[in-house]
C-alpha cells in the first residue's frame, strides 16, 4: 500500500483531535474520492473514538440506496451536483447517527467532463446535527490523482473548520 501524503495524514489528526474537543463523531459519504477521506482519518492510531464510518457511493444506484439520495434529484441535477452533494451529506448523518459528515461528489477524470461540468468539479458537502447543510463547490486542476488528493485535502479542511467552530465561538473567561 502506497503511503498517505504527510499532508494529509498531519490535516487527518488535527481533524481528530477537533473531533474529541467537541465530542463529535464523523462519517463520510464519498464518490470520487473512493474512500481516501475515511482512509486519512483511519490511518491515524485511535481514531475510532472520533470515527463513526464512511460510506463509499459511487454509483447513482448506491447513492439512493445507501443514502437516501432522491432518484428525482440525480435525474434532474445529474450525480456531480451541490444537490446531491447535500443529499449524501444528510443521508449519511441519518444513516450511521454520527454528529457531522462530509460528502464529496465529482469529476475526477480523466473523461466525463462537459462544458457545463469540466473535470476537476467537485461538490461537498458538510451536515451536522441541528443545522442546514454547508455545500461547497470547487473545481481543482490536475491528474485524476491530483482531483482526488485536493478533494480529500478540501474535506479534512471543511471538516476541521466545522469541529473548531464551536469552540472558538465560546466566549473566554
Amino acid at each position: 500500500m502506497t503511503e498517505l501524503p504527510n499532508d494529509l495524514t498531519d490535516l487527518a489528526h488535527d481533524v481528530l483531535d477537533a473531533a474529541r474537543a467537541a465530542n463529535k463523531r464523523i462519517v463520510t459519504a464519498e464518490s470520487c474520492t473512493g474512500g481516501l477521506i475515511a482512509g486519512c482519518l483511519t490511518a491515524v492510531p485511535g481514531s475510532s473514538d472520533a470515527v463513526e464510518g464512511g460510506l463509499i457511493t459511487y454509483s447513482n444506484e448506491s447513492k439512493i440506496s445507501l443514502l437516501g439520495v432522491p432518484r428525482d434529484a440525480i435525474a434532474e441535477n445529474g450525480a456531480v451536483s451541490d444537490i446531491v452533494a447535500s443529499a449524501m451529506a444528510e443521508g449519511a448523518l441519518a444513516a450511521s447517527g454520527a454528529d457531522i459528515a462530509i460528502s464529496v461528489t465529482g469529476i475526477a477524470g480523466p473523461g466525463g467532463g462537459s462544458k457545463e461540468k469540466p473535470v476537476g468539479l467537485v461538490y461537498m458537502a458538510l451536515a451536522q446535527t441541528g443545522r442546514d447543510a454547508l455545500v461547497k463547490r470547487y473545481v481543482f486542476a490536475g491528474t485524476r490523482t491530483d482531483v482526488r488528493r485536493a478533494s480529500v485535502g478540501a474535506a479534512l479542511e471543511l471538516l476541521l473548520s466545522a469541529l473548531r467552530e464551536p469552540l472558538e465561538a465560546e466566549p473566554a473567561e
